[in-house]
């Protein structure tokens, strides 16, 4: 038992909380440099996941990637010392009873809502991290359907639509396109399609999908002769619903504690008065 105790008093410790963000602090720190060193090494990580990543440049690069792990370490090392520290002033308040006024010991619990909410939001970018999907150039050709990675339904082009520039301001763009559509037709197994339009930062959503524009063709009046296509990112993100509860849940908690904050000033003011 005496051992759980000086295990919990530990991971739940002050102490350990500002020794591990002022690491925090040194390694990201010691990052910024090695980043701006080899930002090739880094830049996959906008379209692998973290394990793919890991494997494929971490590993193989550990001396300008050692940062980032130890990163990673640091940070699972903060979350567990919020959850355990969380738990303890729970349960702690819980115990109390609640002395004064019902609503003032309920507000108490604002601090650690917000605690819990910030564990939610980081799993939730791990969750996606690791069992998310990114898959880049997906190219779909007008009439043409292609596989969507990880998903029984499939993806069509039907057709692009542009709105040019035709404007005398910019004449070395007219003729150009400042807006599209991209007509996609999304195949469930059952034969039943689903018309969406796409567009440039306009992306489609579809169970649990989304879908991104990453390039297109054509974009001119006067392009080369060419069959019309559609070059997709396709991603899945199985956190993003994790996150928003994270989120909706750390807003309740700051608006509880400025709430409570509030009541405190007024109390005082009332004192003084």
């Amino acid at each position: 038992m005496k051992t759980l105790q000086r295990l919990a008093a530990f991971w739940g410790g002050a102490a350990l909380a500002v020794w591990t963000l002022l690491g925090l602090v040194v390694v990201l720190g010691a990052g910024y440099f090695l980043f701006e060193a080899r930002p090739l090494v880094f830049e996959p990580l906008n379209r692998l996941l973290l394990w793919d990543w890991i494997v494929t440049y971490g590993w193989s690069n550990l001396g300008v990637t050692w940062w980032f792990f130890a990163f990673l370490l640091l940070l699972a090392v903060l979350v567990l010392n919020t959850a355990v520290c969380t738990w303890q002033k729970v349960a702690a308040l819980a115990r109390s009873g609640g002395q004064g006024p019902r609503l003032d010991w309920w507000l108490r619990f604002s601090p650690h809502v917000m605690h819990a909410a910030f564990i939610v939001i980081l799993a939730s970018h791990l969750f996606t991290y690791v069992f998310g999907l990114n898959a880049q150039n997906n190219v779909v050709w007008v009439g043409k359907e292609a596989a969507v990675p990880g998903a029984d339904w499939r993806i069509g082009l039907e057709g692009i639509e542009n709105t040019m520039y035709s404007g005398d301001r910019l004449a070395f763009y007219r003729g150009r396109a400042i807006a599209q559509e991209i007509k996609l037709k999304l195949i469930e197994p059952d034969g039943r399609v689903i018309r969406k339009t796409l567009a440039i930062n306009s992306p489609v959503w579809h169970d649990g999908y989304s879908i991104h524009l990453k390039n297109y063709y054509p974009k001119a009046k006067k392009s080369m002769p060419g069959r019309p296509y559609a070059n997709l990112i396709i991603r899945r993100d199985p956190g993003v619903k994790t996150f928003f509860f994270g989120t909706a849940l750390f807003a309740v908690g700051l608006l509880a504690y400025l709430w409570q904050a509030l009541r405190r000033h007024k109390r005082r003011g009332a004192k003084e008065a």
